[in-house]
């Protein structure tokens, strides 16, 4: 099994993520999400890109999408139930930041953590 290590720089913020295969929803998809998604593709990992409107930058690239409304707390659990992803990563301040404590209770990793968010 080959790991890969990877770094998520988030102004202002540098995150380290050491990952093997991951399924890894990030919540919002603009042009810093697609780069994000196109680093993680190179390196095997399966994204699925969440924000509020159709055809975002990362949702072009990513695996998969989802359009909701990001504040809409119900509808981001839908979300992560629908793909119940290793990881999720937020990419946008404008989220339902406390879903994250419930969502590292069903071992799903938040990155940064739910704390740090």
């Amino acid at each position: 099994m080959q790991i890969h290590l990877i770094c998520v720089i988030r102004v202002p913020v540098l995150y380290l993520l050491c990952i093997m295969h991951k399924k890894i929803l990030l919540i919002g998809s603009g042009e810093l999400g697609k780069e994000l998604v196109i680093s993680l593709k190179r390196l095997g990992q399966t994204v699925i890109a969440v924000d509020n409107y159709h055809g975002a930058e990362a949702m072009q690239v990513a695996d998969g999408f989802e359009v909701i409304d990001m504040l809409n707390g119900s509808a981001l659990d839908a979300a992560v139930a629908k793909h119940n992803p290793d990881l999720v990563v937020p990419e946008i301040e404008a989220i339902r930041t406390e879903r994250f404590y419930e969502y590292e209770k069903q071992n799903i990793q938040v990155v940064p953590s739910a704390k740090a968010a």
